[in-house]
């Protein structure tokens, strides 16, 4: 079964109106960007103690043990941990998602401060989805060994920096005849591990459908802002 339906949209905005608002519109899932957005620790608190996280993935600011704690401590059901490179750092990031004996998290949900319902530590290991994020040149020689670690449970591309490390462009790299967008959508498949990437518009996200991926962040908050204003401004 698929994590989520295909298409999903991207906040930078730390706003739980705009989430709850297009919550409504149909997407697939949402993600919150904690690394170049401007999500803080206490909206991603507030947000995650209210919306129904099975559709909510929470871009984390870095792959440290902190970062990991604090957003899974916070509710969240799927992180999305950027720039992981290399085996060991998917190690590390698995082993800090994961209570013991299948890792090395710290207790302290903040649902407990509430007063609410706290998952065992065997219910929040199973119920986790770590997406380990391939955005170098690094990490995509390294993709079959990252995949090979247990507890990363899905990959998820970003095309702007792999395009920056390989020496091209998003579209560049989407059209090229053998795409290491490819290569990374079939490596993944092979294994029976889901691919997502960020494409940002409905043209990238069929691209990105097209080389087999199964989740794809379709538009950004901003960009249905600019879009929805341009096209009151021209009508």
């Amino acid at each position: 079964m698929a994590l989520y339906s295909a298409r999903g949209l991207w906040h930078f905005l730390d706003s739980p109106e705009i989430l709850a608002t297009t919550s409504k519109l149909g997407f697939g899932w949402h993600g919150l960007d904690m690394q170049h957005g401007l999500w803080s620790e206490a909206r991603i608190i507030s947000v995650l103690a209210t919306a129904p996280g099975g559709n909510i993935a929470v871009r984390l600011r870095s792959g440290s043990y902190a970062d990991i704690g604090f957003a899974l401590d916070a509710g969240a059901a799927h992180i999305i941990v950027p720039m992981v490179n290399t085996a060991e750092e998917a190690r590390e990031a698995a082993d800090a998602a994961r209570y013991a004996p299948h890792g090395a998290r710290s207790w302290g949900p903040m649902n407990a401060l509430f007063g609410e319902p706290v998952l065992t530590p065997q219910e929040a290991n199973d119920r986790l989805h770590l997406s380990a994020m391939i955005e170098s040149a690094e990490g995509l020689e390294n993709l079959e060994a990252i995949l090979g670690v247990a507890g990363i449970n899905s990959v998820f591309v970003g095309p702007v920096d792999l395009a920056m490390s390989l020496g091209t462009d998003v579209d560049s790299l989407l059209a090229a005849k053998d795409s290491p967008l490819a290569f990374i959508a079939k490596t993944c498949h092979d294994r029976r591990i889901e691919v997502g990437a960020f494409a940002g518009s409905s043209s990238r996200a069929s691209a990105f459908e097209a080389l087999g991926y199964d989740w794809v962040a379709t538009a950004t908050d901003m960009g249905l802002l600019k879009a929805g204003a341009a096209q009151v401004l021209e009508s």
